[in-house]
């Protein structure tokens, strides 16, 4: 056990009154200190990630990083896999975690993460995933439905607005606790865009996407701010046509996308389990339209508390209507 160190002008002493405690030296204090900090603590609730894939670990990992769950469960149908997952996470001692193929564990889940699909191919588009990936949703959703009635769900897996309407359908949840990652990473990859198209640090970027996830998404142009002012629209293009391809280039290089993704999933459970209230773009329900569409929300512990309206020009209007019709055609192919 290590001592209790007063500290004094002379230096620190032990309670003993010894200024060189010799039964403890340094090495052993460090070591000591180092395992203090490995026992779970309690923090703010329970979380499941549902698939254990890259996609899916590097999500429940950076989530453990921002210390904001007492435990966590990943799923996924591959045994070993999840359960390698379960072990290498846990023995971060961040928090504890169970990984498992039965769904049983996510009994009592605060907020649960469907990442569970096929992963896109390079010459894929997010519609050919759907009819795949809404069978998954469809099995993900009725054991949600069965072991956790009460969580929020935030979707991960693409096509994104797609399967958070599939999710909304299947659990019968209200729209305000189901919900996609639709939007945090497209804004990220504008601002990020726009930062390095005019050489500028991103803090000073103010931007956002809305409407669809994918190649149809919406960059918000007319909004977008730099340094607090107006930008050269040629130039705002430019970062605009970088944005709507950044998850075909990076995929197109390395094979798919992990830790835009994760980081942006990680900053929206963040904000929903410390109740942060932040303002955020989320593929949400847009009532008069039937579908999922990426919008500003207000997030926290209740899951959507508000759905806001941004300003648009008549053409951004028109292209978040022809974005919601195609994707009305794509559910309606699947019986949606």
């Amino acid at each position: 056990m290590i001592p209790l160190i007063e500290v004094s002008p002379a230096g620190p002493k032990n309670r003993t009154g010894s200024r060189h405690d010799r039964t403890n030296p340094p090495e052993k204090r460090r070591i000591d200190t180092f395992f203090k900090g490995c026992p779970f603590r309690p923090f703010m609730g329970k979380i499941t990630v549902v698939g254990a894939g890259r996609l899916g670990s590097t999500i429940a990992f950076s989530i453990m990083k921002e210390r904001v769950a007492d435990e966590l469960v990943i799923i996924d149908i591959i045994e070993n896999l999840v359960q390698g997952e379960g072990l290498d996470l846990g023995q971060t001692c961040l928090c504890p975690v169970i990984g498992s193929t039965d769904y049983s564990n996510i009994e009592g889940s605060d907020l649960i993460i469907s990442v569970a699909g096929i992963a896109r191919k390079p010459d894929m588009t997010r519609e050919q995933l759907l009819g795949t990936n809404a069978k998954i949703m469809r099995s993900v959703a009725e054991q949600i439905v069965r072991y956790a009635p009460d969580a929020l769900v935030l979707v991960v897996a693409n096509p994104m607005d797609a399967m958070t309407y599939i999710a909304l359908k299947e659990t019968g949840f209200p729209p305000d606790r189901v919900f996609g990652m639709r939007g945090v990473v497209d804004t990220n990859r504008f601002r990020y865009f726009l930062a390095r198209e005019f050489g500028i640090p991103v803090e000073e970027v103010k931007a956002m996407v809305v409407g669809q996830h994918g190649e149809v998404m919406i960059p918000l142009a007319s909004s977008v701010r730099i340094g607090g002012e107006v930008p050269d629209p040629a130039r705002v293009e430019r970062a605009v046509a970088r944005t709507k391809d950044a998850g075909r280039e990076v995929i197109a290089l390395k094979g798919a996308t992990f830790y835009a993704p994760a980081h942006a999933t990680a900053l929206m459970v963040r904000a929903i389990m410390e109740d942060r209230r932040e303002v955020t773009p989320a593929s949400v329900l847009i009532e008069e339209e039937d579908v999922c569409l990426g919008m500003p929300i207000v997030l926290g512990r209740g899951g959507v508390l508000e759905v806001l309206e941004p300003e648009m020009t008549d053409d951004e209007r028109e292209q978040f209507r022809r974005a919601a019709a195609a994707l009305r055609e794509n559910l309606s192919a699947v019986g949606y």
